[in-house]
């Protein structure tokens, strides 16, 4: 009679735990890159709600996000990289950009982001 085997050898353990670890270890790369997200979609949303409505000019609105980009310590993407421009209703503010982190070795681990918001005159 064959005995019931329970559980896993150490070498399955060792490739789970490998696994596992290369997925952490690749999320806690990322952290950092989205908390910049966070902080872009933030100023976006805080963009909308102060000049909505205000008759904002596009100088205006870049000076005020170069401001916020410095208060919040947002050294990528950089204030050249938010796009405005003239719509039906007022301004369009975008932002189309990607922020890669090494991974291991060469293998670097990119997450690509575009915003947009658009505030009336």
């Amino acid at each position: 009679m064959r005995q019931r085997q329970q559980g896993m050898t150490a070498i399955g353990f060792i490739v789970i735990a490998s696994l596992v670890a290369m997925i952490g270890y690749g999320a806690i790369r990322l952290v950092p890159i989205y908390l910049t997200q966070m902080k872009i979609v933030k100023l976006m949303n805080d963009l909308k709600d102060e000049y909505d409505g205000a008759g904002p000019t596009p100088a205006r609105l870049k000076t005020e996000i170069a401001n916020r980009l410095n208060i919040d310590a947002v050294d990528y993407p950089k204030q050249q990289d938010f796009v405005i421009t003239k719509s039906e209703d007022g301004f369009l503010v975008e932002i189309d950009y990607e922020d890669q982190v090494p991974y291991l070795a060469n293998l670097y681990l990119t997450a690509k982001f575009n915003n947009s918001v658009e505030i009336s005159r």
